[in-house]
């Protein structure tokens, strides 16, 4: 039975080459991309559309486009309790009136995974792609996204916008609540597949190791997700790109003089590689995970300076340093 509910201050500026994404070297034509379109299923809408005085009716009529929910004996009071309480919850009702203003079709959400599966299925067809559900969790942001049984389920109440109050309520970092919105959602879902399907297992002793990993995951979303803005994918403001940008040079001479790059003591790497506010040892106008930045920029080259390397065969490298020496990086 089963029911599932829901110190150093950089002082050189450098010139701004782009607040954009790296697209120039993922051109795909768009005929050549595989014909799929996702229809997203939505079961937070239809079941806080019911009526809750005739609830089992209503879950029963339901229940065929989304038996993943209610695999449950629908007769049994105790079941129909649990729903019934959970679609009459203020809080929850509230919840679910934002996710309509936010999302009042499907249109975005089948867009925005369309776009990116044809991407992931064009690189990676060996792997089959799910369906995709949505509903209304009760902000569950630690796991907003999951896969079972080729069904993929996303919280849709994780990306309302970051100025949706009851974020704040969960005491969440600004940090945080900076990324619950609904252009990051696409973004989550395309590093989950990463994580689930591809992401290989490398032993990752030095800062160097750390910055190509976060790299390499960046630059695979640069490839199923063209369009999408840079700093959306590493989920930076604007303001904050734009300061990476001046000043990459400096951040990574702070690296390199400071003798970071082959270090092996994790609290040093961690400063550079952990979300937060700004990143500590560095000015306050700085973003957070700088280290993953230039480890972006870095893989970035290596493709640039070797265009016959697969997307599998970069996730495979397991030589950091080589791969730095390789992409001839230097900002």
């Amino acid at each position: 039975m089963l029911i599932r509910l829901g110190y150093f201050v950089l002082g050189f500026n450098f010139l701004l080459s782009s607040c954009g994404s790296h697209t120039d070297n993922n051109v795909i034509d768009e005929k050549d991309l595989p014909d799929i379109s996702i229809e997203v299923k939505r079961y937070g809408k239809a079941i806080f559309e019911l009526d809750a005085n005739n609830l089992s009716q209503g879950l029963k009529a339901i229940k065929p486009s989304f038996y993943y929910f209610l695999d449950a004996n629908l007769e049994d009071e105790n079941n129909i309790r649990q729903i019934q309480d959970f679609i009459t919850d203020t809080s929850l009702i509230r919840i679910y009136k934002k996710s309509l203003e936010v999302y009042p079709d499907n249109s975005f959400l089948n867009n925005e995974l369309t776009s990116a599966f044809k991407y992931y299925n064009y690189y990676f067809p060996e792997y089959q792609l799910p369906e995709v559900y949505t509903y209304i969790s009760g902000m569950q942001y630690e796991n907003p996204i999951w896969i079972q049984d080729s069904v993929m389920v996303i919280a849709l109440d994780v990306y309302l916008g970051n100025d949706f109050d009851p974020y704040t309520g969960l005491g969440l970092p600004k940090y945080k609540i900076k990324c619950m919105r609904p252009e990051n959602l696409a973004v989550d879902v395309m590093k989950y597949f990463y994580h689930q399907d591809l992401s290989v297992r490398i032993t990752q002793r030095t800062l160097l190791d750390r910055m190509i990993a976060g790299g390499k995951m960046l630059y695979y979303l640069d490839r199923v997700l063209p369009e999408t803005e840079d700093s959306v994918k590493i989920c930076y403001t604007e303001k904050q790109i734009k300061w990476v940008i001046e000043n990459e040079r400096s951040v990574w001479a702070f690296i390199i003089e400071n003798d970071l790059l082959y270090s092996t003591d994790y609290q040093s790497q961690t400063k550079l590689i952990k979300d937060g506010p700004f990143t500590t040892g560095l000015s306050r106008q700085s973003p957070a995970r700088l280290g993953i930045w230039i480890g972006w920029q870095i893989v970035n080259d290596y493709m640039k300076n070797n265009p016959e390397t697969t997307l599998q065969e970069l996730f495979q490298l397991s030589d950091s340093q080589l791969l730095l020496h390789e992409s001839v990086y230097k900002p």
